[in-house]
């Protein structure tokens, strides 16, 4: 598995993990990042709530189910809370 790295902005949800079962990322910028989760390929609404991860909180092999109240999700999304935001994440 190699890392990739994305920068993050306010306005629109970039897809982390797709079609994927288990995530591993981490936020490593000043500004805290939203994390949304989806059954489909298509991002979360703009305003959709997610889960907030502050500098240098993440997660190692999570379920994605464990961040969601979906049934069957597969689809991870991140975007950031305000100005700009990075995201480390494990990609297959």
């Amino acid at each position: 598995m190699a890392i990739a790295q994305t920068t993050l902005t306010p306005s629109s949800w970039i897809n982390i993990g797709n079609n994927v079962t288990s995530i591993t990322f981490q936020c490593i910028s000043q500004f805290p990042i939203v994390i949304g989760i989806t059954t489909n390929n298509v991002g979360p609404a703009t305003t959709a709530p997610g889960l907030v991860y502050n500098q240098y909180e993440g997660e190692v092999k999570k379920l994605v189910a464990d961040l969601s109240y979906e049934t069957s999700p597969t689809f991870v999304w991140a975007k950031a809370t305000s100005s700009y935001a990075t995201v480390n994440y494990e990609t297959p």
